[in-house]
């Protein structure tokens, strides 16, 4: 009732934002209007990218609160971006496919292994000290090519920064795969990366920071097997998509029913044990509500793309209501992974040409010796040097290691750690297999109650110390300060602490760009000024006004009247009143004036017998107003 309606000039203006890749290129500029959908923005991303299998990319930005949101297809980029400072957009994986290699192109392929490796680098992609040396042996071939010792003195892995806790031990055992890996093309050395990647536990996590029934901090992730909990270096539970029955959520607190099989000793022994299937809420508390809402948004779409045969049958799904607030709709949009994977398969175009970022650019690519394999292999194997603005997200020097390695080659190249870049180690133990289900009981106060406590052995899992006194607690998207556990030993079996930082949506320039709100007064200061001159002039050429007077009248149309914020508060106020006498007026009448039969009605009868007079007050007066009509 008290929108204000969009001129059509406001319709037209057009906004700006930044778009980054995930191989940290140059970003691009892109304009979008105030009714411009999300959809086209993505589009226009994809096609910029080459890329058709775009179901299981997305675009990210991070709102003034800090707070991560994925942009909505089905609403406008105005909408969403509002008050966003940067307006910054980072092109991610969304959903990680089960199996990378059904993929059809290698194009897509190899933006799902840079979103692995940078996964890797800040320590979401937990695995042990042997899987991890593993994957970055992978990454050095695809980076340089095949081993040469004229090319690759020693301490040259030393220049790569590829794991979260990289020492001299481990670089030396990465040198070593390395030579290993001889004739392996970029192409097949990434594939080896994501098969290795796809079969561990954190294979697609992107972790959510919740706490338990006792508070202890823990980990949360969603991926294609269902809802999953890290605590220490193991993975405690995993809620598979068949057995969640529903997932809510009710201001901080995320709620998962679980379907959970009890048996049951029939009467008469030589019977058969029935199952009964019974649902069980695991709650978990977030830190802040819009992190919540966040994951429950994450959870609900994840489990819609994985488990859905046609995205025609999606569900609207809603949470979050309560007295005084509507709580949060969602709609599934776009094509589920069935769909995406059969529309994969009908894709008829050849392989397109696309450049391999070198991460490191003091390092060429050597020729490799089966490169003639595969023309598809020989078109991608390019190679272009990232700006020196944005190399620094992806490599820099370990602190112990700076003055080796790189010092013959780039006696003129500095690296530079930053704390935002400092990840987590990489634990020395697999994952447990073992998956806890815990019966929690319930809460007086919430409908779920919080996940209990999960049990682990204290003596194999080392926890990570908590953070010191007047240090905030890392939000996720927040960044942590201390960076001390870069350099410690490959033996230490760190707890699951992912780098939680929003290196990948912060912005570099050091001029920040303006906002929405600030491009609208920009624009709106342009035009003012544009048609005052235009009354100054008269249609002789000659000035009619004095410039003086331009700066009064033009100050003045700046700044909005508040006789209108005034109309406004007393338009609500009157409209407030006007409700409430007329629900009072419909209670009486219901209460007094019907015969309705209900114990909510009878009992409202009962509280309000004192009003009995005035009834009859009202009663007289009517009859005698009426009386005198007649």
């Amino acid at each position: 009732m008290f929108r204000k309606r969009s001129t059509k000039g406001e319709v037209q203006t057009e906004y700006s934002c930044s778009i980054r890749f995930l191989d940290d290129s140059e970003p691009i500029q892109l304009n979008f209007k105030k009714d411009t959908l999300g959809q086209w923005l993505f589009d226009r991303v994809c096609e910029k990218l080459s890329l058709v299998e775009k179901d299981y990319f997305g675009l990210r930005y991070v709102d003034a609160e800090k707070q991560r949101h994925w942009l909505d297809p089905l609403k406008t980029v105005y909408k969403q971006l509002k008050g966003v400072n940067p307006m910054v957009l980072c092109f991610r994986v969304k959903f990680y496919p089960e199996d990378p290699m059904k993929l059809h192109e290698e194009i897509t392929r190899y933006y799902l292994y840079l979103q692995l490796r940078r996964d890797l680098h800040h320590g979401r992609l937990l695995c042990s000290p042997q899987d991890a040396v593993h994957l970055a042996s992978y990454i050095v071939q695809s980076e340089v090519g095949d081993y040469d010792p004229q090319d690759h003195p020693p301490g040259y892995i030393t220049a790569f920064k590829m794991l979260p806790k990289q020492n001299a031990k481990m670089e030396e055992q990465i040198q070593e795969l390395h030579k290993t890996l001889k004739g392996q093309v970029p192409a097949e050395a990434e594939s080896n990366f994501l098969k290795k990647a796809a079969v561990l536990d954190t294979y697609g996590v992107d972790p959510h920071q919740v706490k338990d029934q006792r508070g202890d901090q823990l980990y949360l992730g969603v991926t294609h097997q269902g809802i999953m909990t890290f605590r220490g270096s193991r993975r405690t539970q995993l809620h598979k998509w068949n057995q969640i029955r529903r997932i809510a959520y009710e201001a901080k607190m995320f709620i998962v029913h679980v379907n959970v099989a009890e048996e049951e000793d029939a009467a008469n022994a030589k019977k058969k044990r029935k199952r009964i299937k019974q649902q069980q809420p695991h709650g978990y508390k977030c830190l802040t509500v819009g992190a919540c809402k966040y994951l429950w948004r994450c959870a609900v779409e994840q489990q819609l793309f994985f488990t859905l045969a046609s995205s025609c049958n999606a569900p609207k799904l809603k949470s979050g209501g309560t007295l005084f607030s509507r709580g949060s709709k969602f709609r599934f949009s776009g094509r589920c992974q069935v769909e995406a994977l059969s529309a994969s398969e009908n894709i008829k175009r050849s392989e397109p040409k696309f450049p391999r970022t070198n991460s490191l650019p003091n390092f060429s690519r050597n020729k490799h010796a089966s490169e003639s394999k595969s023309s598809t292999l020989n078109t991608s194997i390019m190679s272009e040097p990232v700006p020196e603005d944005r190399r620094r997200y992806n490599v820099y020097l370990a602190p112990s290691r700076r003055a080796q390695g790189m010092a013959e080659e780039t006696p003129n190249q500095s690296f530079e750690i930053t704390p935002t870049e400092a990840a987590v180690d990489v634990p020395g133990n697999a994952f447990g297999a073992q998956t806890s289900s815990l019966i929690v009981p319930e809460s007086p106060v919430l409908k779920a109650p919080l996940a209990a406590e999960e049990k682990f052995d204290m003596q194999k899992v080392q926890a990570v110390s908590a953070s010191a006194p007047g240090q905030k607690t890392p939000v996720n998207g927040s960044v942590p300060v201390d960076p001390s556990f870069l350099e410690t030993s490959t033996d230490s079996m760190p707890s699951y602490q992912p780098n939680m930082t929003m290196d990948d949506d912060e912005e570099d320039d050091k001029t920040p760009k303006p906002s929405l709100d600030e491009q609208i007064k920009q624009l709106e200061q342009q035009y003012e000024k544009i048609t005052s001159d235009q009354n100054h002039i008269t249609p002789g050429g000659k000035v009619g006004a004095s410039p003086k007077a331009a700066p009064a009248s033009t100050g003045t149309s700046k700044s909005p009247p508040k006789s209108s914020m005034c109309a406004t508060c007393c338009k609500v106020l009157t409209y407030s009143i006007l409700f409430a006498v007329l629900l009072m007026a419909v209670t009486v009448v219901v209460l007094f004036y019907t015969k309705l039969d209900h114990p909510l009605l009878d009992e409202g009868r009962k509280q309000l017998q004192f009003l009995e007079p005035v009834k009859h007050y009202i009663d007289d007066s009517v009859e005698a107003i009426a009386s005198k009509f007649k």
